[in-house]
């Protein structure tokens, strides 16, 4: 049987469509983990890895149990899962959801990101800090229980996808929203626009 990096390695990077349908019955499959704890999602064009790796060291230092997802990697595939400061059991997490992910044709991203949401809830985390991969509205990750959600900044980036203009870009990351959040934004230019979906 190939190893989890393997297996990783042989999705589909993208989706034949975008959406959130797979992930969602891949998640409910395992139990909707991603409810078992509160999140932080982090979007936006750059700087999301360090920003998300800042509010794990903060909010450790504050006694919490940390979950903290993030991409890309740099030197392997288990960067990307981080339990308590440290790179969580790559192969365990990959494990849990590798059969349910088949049966679904989940993408590498999808299957990623539902290995760290799993990982989290077995490790019982107090609260996890996501980051998005693409985007935001149809992003894997726009399936969390986020009372905050952090907007790095915005350039024109994957605009096949995502739109021509920062207007449009921001409207698709800002869409992650969910209603009466905490949305803390890197360019105050977004306010309106945060507001406008819902952010207190």
């Amino acid at each position: 049987m190939p190893s989890a990096v393997e297996w990783v390695e042989g999705l589909s990077p993208w989706p034949e469509e975008f959406g959130l349908g797979r992930i969602r019955n891949l998640l409910s499959a395992l139990g909707d983990p991603q409810l078992a704890y509160p999140s932080i999602h982090v979007v936006g064009t750059n700087g999301k890895t360090t920003t998300a790796r800042m509010l794990e060291e903060l909010l450790e230092a504050e006694g919490l149990t940390v979950g903290t997802y993030t991409s890309p990697h740099v030197l392997g595939w288990s960067e990307r899962i981080r339990v308590r400061g440290e790179e969580a059991d790559f192969e365990s997490a990959i494990g849990r959801v590798r059969s349910r992910s088949e049966e679904l044709g989940a993408t590498q991203f999808e299957a990623l990101t539902a290995a760290a949401l799993a990982e989290f809830a077995a490790a019982k985390v107090d609260v996890a800090v996501v980051e998005a991969g693409l985007g935001g509205r149809h992003d894997a990750t726009n399936v969390l229980r986020s009372p905050v959600q952090v907007l790095t900044n915005v350039a024109l980036e994957h605009t096949e996808h995502l739109g021509a203009t920062r207007e449009a870009i921001a409207a698709e990351k800002l869409a992650v929203i969910q209603p009466g959040a905490t949305v803390v934004l890197g360019e105050p230019e977004w306010e309106d626009l945060a507001r406008a979906n819902g952010a207190e």
